[in-house]
């Protein structure tokens, strides 16, 4: 039998030509529309953030707000038949008053979680939905939004007026702050703490309500 003529010469390119363009259409269904590398990089970095935000208000653990402003206006009303301040800096300090709460509360949230994740009690076999843990928020956020929170509490807490209650938010701060690392693991220490957090929440609410000087106030809801 005979041999099958040999491929024209100018058949070839255009026959390989044809195989690329089949390879490459194919290749680019399979892929999808194409995306800009800007575009996908930008993509990420919207979807990290946003990661990062939902995190952050997961380990806020915002549901215990209400509660401690709720403390703070239980306070100011268990001081109804003191004599009032003028009502607009009653008002004014309740105002800072929750504020603070709600910073010092939060950030303690914050500041629990942390130093958790750090001493090794949160890990992927004890509490693996936390945030720091699976890595959605980042350590170096987690004290990035804490210095920007406290600077602002310390902003807020110059406006707090009188001395007394000033001397009240900031005591309520710390106290916070060393439960939340230092003192959470002693049995029986933490109660007493926590107790002394409430209570002075209530004292707050009292002072900010109630003329009089120093701590005067705080008789109407703190009794022996």
């Amino acid at each position: 039998c005979r041999p099958p003529p040999p491929l024209s010469p100018h058949l070839i390119p255009s026959r390989f030509r044809m195989a690329v363009t089949v390879t490459l259409a194919a290749t680019l269904s399979l892929l999808g529309p194409r995306v800009r590398p800007s575009r996908r990089r930008a993509a990420v970095a919207s979807s990290s953030a946003t990661g990062e935000l939902r995190g952050l208000l997961q380990m806020a653990r915002l549901k215990n707000v209400p509660m401690g402003a709720a403390l703070v206006a239980f306070g100011a009303y268990g001081a109804r038949h003191a004599p009032p301040r003028p009502p607009t800096m009653v008002a004014s300090q309740l105002v800072l008053g929750v504020a603070t709460t709600t910073i010092v509360t939060t950030g303690s949230m914050l500041i629990n979680d942390y130093h958790d994740w750090r001493g090794g009690v949160d890990t992927a076999e004890t509490k693996p939905g936390r945030p720091l843990v699976t890595g959605e928020v980042r350590p170096e956020t987690v004290k990035l939004v804490l210095k920007w929170g406290y600077a602002l509490h310390l902003t807020l807490l110059c406006l707090v007026e009188p001395a007394a209650l000033r001397l009240l938010v900031l005591a309520n701060t710390l106290l916070t702050y060393l439960y939340s690392v230092h003192l959470k693991p002693v049995t029986g220490v933490k109660n007493a703490v926590c107790a002394g957090i409430i209570s002075m929440a209530l004292g707050l609410g009292a002072v900010a309500r109630a003329a009089g000087d120093g701590l005067h106030p705080l008789r109407a809801v703190w009794r022996p």
